[in-house]
């Protein structure tokens, strides 16, 4: 890999270049930039290499994969025969034990998936805050509001900067606090 772009350019020789810059067909065109829009020198062609395209759309399908969160599909085949609506729970179960699949969601089911900073949910309350609550540390906040609201202690955990929530309650803190407005800022006051 030490010098793969040299090694993979397959830039013409000087001659066809030449023959290519005086062409006027569109499909050459297409192939050969001449940098006239790219503010190079006028005539001045450049050509994309093989190790230079590939070069390009690896350093782009890098940036996509930054720009993006973690997610994945996992294809399950319904049943061994291949027939449309045929559904075989056995071979089903089978394949996503094999996955890991049920372990992944009984871990889940066990522990604690959903994750929210102190700040976020502290923020999305704070404008039913009085004044003298509002200058409130946000963990501190987090804390009361849980107890508050009657959430059970096993529901939730506390880190050092984020609540963690058993699956679904988090929706379910959320629904109570969006609920009823006025009863949550008589709680709160």
């Amino acid at each position: 890999t030490k010098h793969f772009l040299d090694k993979n350019n397959d830039a013409l020789h000087a001659s066809l270049e030449i023959v290519v810059q005086g062409c006027d067909d569109k499909f050459m065109k297409l192939l050969f930039n001449t940098g006239e829009s790219s503010g190079q020198k006028k005539g001045k062609l450049t050509f994309i290499s093989v190790g230079n395209k590939f070069k390009r759309q690896l350093g782009e399908l890098i940036e996509k994969l930054r720009s993006t969160d973690t997610n994945f599909v996992r294809c399950i085949k319904p049943n061994s025969k291949m027939f449309a609506h045929m559904f075989d729970s056995g071979s089903v179960l089978s394949q996503l034990n094999c996955a890991g699949m049920t372990r992944g969601l009984e871990l889940l089911q066990e522990g604690f998936p959903t994750r929210a900073p102190y700040m976020d949910i502290y923020n999305m309350f704070k404008g039913f805050l009085p004044p003298d609550l509002a200058k409130m540390d946000p963990r501190l906040f987090c804390k009361a509001s849980l107890k508050a609201l009657g959430l059970k202690d096993n529901d939730f955990k506390f880190g050092v900067s984020k609540v963690f929530f058993r699956s679904g309650k988090f929706a379910e803190f959320d629904t109570l606090m969006r609920s009823d407005q006025q009863s949550v800022k008589s709680t709160i006051h």
